[in-house]
């Protein structure tokens, strides 16, 4: 019975005890380009252990090897919670970027796609550490992203593996009432150089040529231990559609 509370305790802390978070980690794109005009709309919907929002993710082949993509993602605390009876802490955010890259079908077996994709962004973070307690904490993003997807060859099922490297940036937007406690925490990431994290990535998709259905899991790991609450992973649900934009003849 005391181990069942010592875990029950753990997931409470996991769960309620992360909020505020300062980063979270958007659905990778991987968009599986494979000819020139092809291009892939992505609509998902999904959270984390602290976080729920959604991704909008667009991406076009301008030629045979030659992609560009831009997403979009907004996010907000998943869980609040009251301390003393007065405060509720929550964190609410939105994130844009765009990026330029390379794809190519592999020579030995062209079910293959190799995807190479650098870009950035910017986001904005917003904490509510209660009503008089606030702080706005903007975000630069740099990150670099190659990926290998595979599609049946009826086209109704892709499998995609991806291995972002993100390079993130803060600083302070506006903040309330700095002698609060809780402000260390924005006083130290801002203060902060560039802080590193690898996001790997996985998609499963399956339906028809055109729309699909898709699972994508993106998990976050601070490669330099920068012990900043954060979201851990994003598990997103979500539609994907595929046409080229080639005039018929």
């Amino acid at each position: 019975m005391k181990n069942f509370t010592r875990i029950i305790l753990c997931l409470s802390v996991l769960m309620y005890g992360c909020s505020p978070y300062y980063y979270a980690p958007n659905k990778s794109n991987v968009p599986n380009l494979r000819e020139r005009n092809d291009m892939r709309v992505d609509a998902g919907f999904g959270g984390g252990w602290v976080m729920r929002g959604a991704d909008l993710q667009t991406a076009y082949a301008l030629g045979s090897h030659i992609g560009i993509m831009a997403n979009g993602a907004v996010t907000n605390s998943r869980y609040t919670y009251r301390r003393y009876d007065e405060d509720r802490e929550k964190t609410q955010s939105w994130y844009a970027e765009g990026a330029l890259g390379y794809f190519t079908k592999l020579e030995d077996n062209e079910n293959w796609c190799f995807e190479i994709y650098g870009g950035a962004g910017k986001g904005e973070y917003r904490i509510t550490y209660s009503d008089e307690a606030r702080a706005r904490l903007n975000m630069d993003k740099y990150f670099v992203q190659p990926s290998l997807t595979f599609t049946h060859p009826r086209r109704g099922v892709e499998l995609s593996i991806g291995s972002r490297f993100s390079g993130v940036d803060y600083y302070l937007g506006s903040i309330s009432t700095p002698n609060n406690y809780d402000f260390r925490t924005v006083h130290d990431i801002v203060n902060r150089s560039l802080m590193f994290y690898w996001e790997p990535s996985f998609r499963f998709s399956a339906g028809s040529k055109a729309i699909k259905g898709f699972v994508s899991v993106t998990p976050t790991v601070s490669i330099l231990d920068t012990n900043i609450p954060r979201e851990v992973v994003n598990l997103n649900l979500g539609i994907r559609f595929t046409f080229n934009t080639s005039p018929k003849h």
